[in-house]
């Protein structure tokens, strides 16, 4: 099958040098929800730069967290290539109560005082779009804030500002 038009890059795991995930939970098709954060790291504008942090936050989660797999499905980098954690239609482990009933989405680098670039919202609302034209969101699916479903201050004030104002975002999570 041909990916739609509007699809970003998505970079591989294979590419950026993920580790074999110890175990893999299949989550149900379409996707309702649609979790945003932040990875709180140093942002990254070269691919080298952004599977560097990649593969740092993978092991954290792995061997502190002691998660299956890195816990985002996908994240965006500064250089508006996205990259693929734990994939389409997989159990993240993002947001406890919620990771088998959304998509987690994570930023890489914080902003808490600043927006990502330009690019870097463009890639993900491109990615969110990509995903309802391939099936694997839901055409009506709900977008948040981490910090609207888990104690938490991802993705960031800045960031979660500019997510109230884009198509689906949904001021009450779901219980």
């Amino acid at each position: 099958p041909t990916t739609p038009a509007i699809c970003p890059e998505i970079v591989s795991r294979v590419r950026w040098g993920a580790r074999t995930p110890f175990e893999v939970d299949y989550n149900i098709i379409p996707v309702q929800n649609v979790v945003v954060h932040h990875t709180v790291t140093k942002g990254c504008s070269t691919e080298s730069e952004c599977a560097s942090i990649l593969t740092t936050i993978q092991n954290f989660h792995m061997e502190n967290l002691e998660f299956h797999d890195i816990g985002y499905n996908f994240l965006v980098g500064g250089d508006a290539l996205i990259y693929e954690g734990a994939g389409w239609h997989k159990v993240g482990a993002h947001t406890r109560g919620f990771n088998t009933r959304s998509l987690g989405l994570a930023f890489i680098g914080n902003y808490t005082n600043e927006l990502p670039n330009k690019k870097q919202l463009q890639a993900a609302k491109d990615f969110l779009q990509c995903g309802v034209e391939l099936g694997e969101l839901d055409k009506e699916y709900k977008l948040f804030g981490a910090r609207q479903v888990s104690a938490t201050q991802s993705p960031g004030l800045k960031l979660y500002r500019e997510l109230q104002n884009w198509p689906h975002f949904t001021r009450t999570p779901p219980k």
